[in-house]
């Protein structure tokens, strides 16, 4: 089997466990991040709903359709916002941001008397939204209909990704050098034992074995000392031994 040196195997555990956190915590985030985005994607839709509709209703009701295109046209101001429909009690459609060009997925209309939210897509430019419907004067005078752009959501979750990836790999390099930086305190006992107990196999006794870890290192040294000890007093007396035959 090839040999692998320990630091590098503590490096690669290292990366690998932060490649793993890394995987979940994007998942994770990716859940939770999506989730409260598309929450609070939808709650600025209906606020700005629910502004258009207490300040429309007199307009739908006299038909002014000057006054209720400008309305619509100034939510555009919100980087967030596809589109805006202003509709009359029969679903007709008094005002809107495409200058008359209202896509075909937008000109079908059920209800007006509920709150809903659905998402849409729309071919013309390929945009997903989340189509919000808010009553005006419980659906009697009409509705407001306003689109949230779905890619606001799917661009912020991105750039999270982005940042949170990189958070991860940072953390990972900063990592892989504290662990070669702290090699030569915790791993070069190591090699230095592993190198004193191969030369004892191979007789060489006379030096001590040193190590000044302050931890279960340093019981490691203390016992391979302790071994050295004994196998040179067993080695003397052997040839003491010897010495008193011949």
């Amino acid at each position: 089997m090839k040999f692998l040196s320990l630091r590098w195997k503590i490096s690669g555990i290292l990366i690998v466990s932060n490649l793993v956190i890394g995987v979940l915590l994007v998942f994770i985030i990716n859940n939770i991040v999506s989730g409260e985005l598309q929450k609070g994607l939808i709650d600025k839709g209906k606020a700005i709903a629910v502004n258009l509709a207490q300040y429309s209703a007199e307009g739908i009701l006299e038909e002014d359709k000057a006054i209720l295109r400008e309305m619509a046209i100034g939510q555009k101001r919100f980087e967030s916002v596809e589109y805006v429909l202003i509709l009359n009690s029969e679903g007709t459609i008094l005002a809107d941001t495409y200058n008359g060009q209202v896509p075909v997925e937008l000109t079908v209309f059920e209800n007006n008397e509920k709150e809903s939210v659905r998402i849409i897509n729309i071919k013309e430019g390929d945009v997903s939204v989340y189509d919000l419907v808010y009553p005006v004067e419980d659906g009697m005078l009409g509705a407001i209909r306003i689109g949230m752009k779905k890619s606001y959501i799917d661009n912020t979750i991105f750039r999270t990704n982005i940042t949170l990836l990189l958070t991860i790999i940072g953390v990972t390099l900063v990592g892989i050098f504290i662990v070669l930086l702290l090699a030569n305190r915790i791993i070069k006992p190591i090699i230095y034992l592993t190198i004193r107990a191969n030369k004892i196999s191979q007789g060489e006794l006379e030096e001590k074995v040193t190590v000044k870890t302050n931890d279960e290192i340093a019981q490691l040294g203390d016992a391979l000392e302790r071994l050295r000890e004994s196998v040179k007093l067993a080695l003397d007396r052997l040839k003491k031994h010897q010495t008193l035959r011949i």
